[in-house]
């Protein structure tokens, strides 16, 4: 696909961000937004965690909203998505028409009470999956008057699917794939998506040969003979996709 230089600098930023270490999965989901804003010529952002115990979203964090804004969500309108939208949490990348008819959308109380009210009119929505929980997701939304998210933006967001997924971790506290530790885990993602090793130094602020440790540690535990070879591991890690899911396996009520 076809990347603007503007936009493959922005996207070389939030894999930047992705790959850095952060104090928890709040701090993280709110560094990437205004570049997610950026990528996708969009307005609004927010980003919540799922908890299975709960059976609802939590932690939100918001760009560009109103006061409030996330608390209204957690502490109601969450529990409004309407049956049309039961599939509303998708694994992966999902334009918010393909999940749910436009028409049909725009007869919810979510939508009337909620959602147009902060602006909010075309939405695209990432739901990073660790197993059957969603482990994080982001959710990004345009103005009326601009257009709809089309395929080509969900392949652009996309883009950033599994280095999303695996920051969460890390930021979680989860288990990462095949015991890499935290930076080496950095370390791999950077050089699978083709960062040579001066620029990974770099990136993470880190020396040359650190890098280098890193990168062999990975190799190892991986059983990759190299960047080819580790590209693909790291893909086959990643938790294919599957059709529409809810966080928990279960419905939104």
């Amino acid at each position: 696909m076809y990347i603007s230089a503007r936009k493959h600098g922005v996207l070389m930023r939030l894999i930047e961000t992705l790959a850095a270490d952060h104090a928890d999965g709040g701090e993280l989901r709110l560094a990437i937004g205004r570049s997610l804003l950026d990528l996708l010529d969009a307005d609004y952002y927010s980003s919540y965690v799922w908890n299975p115990q709960r059976h609802a979203f939590e932690r939100g964090v918001a760009l560009n909203m109103s006061d409030g804004h996330v608390e209204k969500y957690e502490a109601y309108f969450q529990y409004r998505h309407s049956p049309a939208a039961r599939l509303w949490a998708r694994r992966g990348v999902s334009p918010v028409s393909e999940v749910i008819a436009r028409r049909d959308l725009m007869r919810t109380e979510i939508y009337n009470d909620f959602l147009r009210p902060e602006g909010h009119y075309y939405g695209i929505n990432l739901y990073a999956f660790d197993g059957k929980h969603s482990i994080g997701d982001v959710r990004i939304w345009r103005k009326n008057g601009r257009p709809d998210f089309d395929s080509a933006d969900a392949q652009l967001l996309g883009l950033i699917e599994r280095g999303f997924t695996r920051a969460m971790k890390r930021a979680e506290g989860r288990p990462l794939p095949f015991h890499l530790s935290p930076r080496e885990a950095s370390v791999a993602e950077l050089a699978a998506m083709g960062c040579s090793d001066k620029e990974i130094a770099r990136r993470l602020g880190v020396a040359f040969s650190t890098v280098r440790t890193h990168l062999n540690n990975a190799f190892a535990k991986l059983g990759s003979r190299n960047r080819t070879e580790l590209a693909a591991i790291l893909r086959g890690a990643s938790a294919p996709r599957a059709g529409p899911v809810n966080p928990d396996n279960s419905r939104l009520s």
